[in-house]
């Protein structure tokens, strides 16, 4: 399959026994004209719009202006490759010629896909939560937002006409699919502060969310007031009552196996209303477009999120990074006692999320930093930081390893293509993340390690097959 080795710098050859999309020339399947999914012999994969099996090789962020700089007031990267380049066209074209060289084959989620349509695979990503509203009182600074009232019907419109920009997406066969939305807290969490049931208990009387929760309790209880009363410590002489607490005195830190299991199954019934609306929304622009779900935090999301999510979506799209040892400790606490899926080896909370939803799963973000790159690797504090460049080359061998042999595995995408600004981004983020420098320059041990690893990844994926 290997043609010749890579430069890195100067133009270079591809892999042979691969379509115009990348996908792979070994095996024939249907071919419809549209990226789709399909399980054969037992591994779940992409399928290209001609017919050929694709394991998406992908990194997000691929941006003329990666990261804004608020210190500076610009966008170092922008300003590099302006200089380099001269135009966006010229950086565009000069980015997918390395791309084809280090056998990356996806353009991932964050980019600025317009300038990549119609020539090489990408993927969509929306906001379609950002129309339901918000509920006061339930932000988790510093790191998670709101919660949202999904039940509100300024949800579904809002989804709607979120929805209509995926069309461009709808009709490009070279776009694989539209993720929905990007790390939504679904459940107890360093980004959620409340559980669903004690945030909608916030809403206003009357308000959607607080309609919704009140009917969910009444027939998960089968309109039995008195052992509702009971198990929530409540004296309620109506249901109609629960639209007048803004909490119950059940708090969720001290739950009882009664109100510990009606919270998880009120998670789950929020996500079923998300996700079907979403999906009703997307369907109605394209009735064959990918919907590669919601981008799910790893660490933060349960099996009854998971299992409503299911029905909804075609692909189920995790971020599993690997985190610091003191963060793995406190996020294996955290699933214990939220009811998360396990946080104790990488991927162990992918390998659970498949078992319960049964769809494959397409990781769209990971990564690894390192000391040697000069950029201070402060914030989030969460990950590992590796002393060198070669180590950044040896993590990403072993994450893939891991992947590359999950046969419910379609892809992984790394992040990002640039590093970010020294002295921050947006949200303080200062890492050293990027394929390559602030200044457009690759890091060769990493990008040289990526050509190896994606040039045997077809053979690997196909030696899965269990007839």
């Amino acid at each position: 399959m290997l043609a010749c080795a890579p430069a890195l710098v100067a133009p270079s050859c591809w892999f042979r026994d691969l379509d115009a999309y990348r996908g792979w020339t070994g095996m024939q399947l249907a071919a419809t004209g549209r990226f789709r999914v399909e399980q054969v012999d037992g591994v779940w994969w992409l399928v290209t719009p001609d017919g050929h099996p694709f394991f998406s090789a992908g990194v997000n962020n691929v941006s003329w202006c990666t990261d804004w700089a608020a210190a500076l007031d610009t966008c170092p990267y922008r300003d590099a490759v302006q200089a380099k380049y001269g135009s966006p066209e010229a950086w565009s074209d000069a980015v997918l010629a390395r791309m084809e060289q280090w056998g990356l084959n996806t353009i991932g989620a964050w980019s600025e896909i317009a300038r990549f349509r119609g020539r090489f695979p990408y993927t969509q990503i929306l906001a379609l939560a950002s129309g339901a509203p918000e509920i006061a009182g339930t932000a988790a600074p510093p790191l998670g937002g709101p919660l949202r009232d999904f039940f509100d019907p300024a949800f579904a419109a809002g989804a709607a006409a979120g929805a209509a920009s995926a069309r461009e997406c709808a009709d490009d066969p070279w776009c694989i699919g539209v993720y929905s939305d990007n790390e939504l807290p679904w459940g107890p969490h360093f980004r959620q502060r409340l559980p669903f049931v004690d945030a909608y208990l916030k809403l206003p009387a009357g308000a959607p969310g607080k309609r919704a929760l009140q009917a969910f309790f009444e027939a998960r209880w089968a309109g039995d007031l008195a052992a509702f009363n009971a198990a929530w410590r409540t004296s309620l002489a109506d249901w109609d009552e629960l639209q007048d607490l803004d909490a119950l005195p059940v708090d969720f830190s001290a739950d009882t196996p009664p109100t510990r299991a009606d919270r998880m199954a009120f998670r789950g019934h929020v996500a079923e209303r998300y996700f079907r609306v979403a999906h009703d929304a997307l369907r109605a622009v394209s009735p064959d477009l990918l919907i590669l779900g919601a981008c799910f935090l790893a660490y933060g999301t349960g099996p009854d999120t998971a299992a409503a999510a299911a029905p909804w979506v075609d692909v189920v799209s995790v971020n599993p990074y690997e985190w610091n040892e003191a963060w793995t400790a406190a996020a294996v606490n955290s699933t214990r006692l939220n009811g998360l899926f396990p946080a104790g080896a990488l991927l162990d909370d992918v390998d659970a999320m498949y078992a319960v939803a049964g769809k494959p799963i397409l990781i769209t973000e990971f990564g690894y930093r390192a000391e040697d790159a000069g950029l201070p690797n402060s914030w989030p504090p969460i990950y590992p930081t590796l002393p060198d460049q070669p180590a950044r080359a040896d993590a990403y061998e072993g994450y893939l390893d891991r992947v590359l042999a999950r046969p419910w595995i379609v892809g992984a995408h790394w992040f990002e293509w640039a590093d970010q600004p020294a002295s921050g981004r947006f949200d303080g983020e200062d890492n050293n993340w990027g394929l390559v420098t602030i200044d457009d320059e690759p890091y060769p041990e990493l990008l040289l390690r990526m050509w190896s690893v994606h040039h045997s990844m077809y053979a690997r994926r196909a030696a899965l097959a269990t007839p």
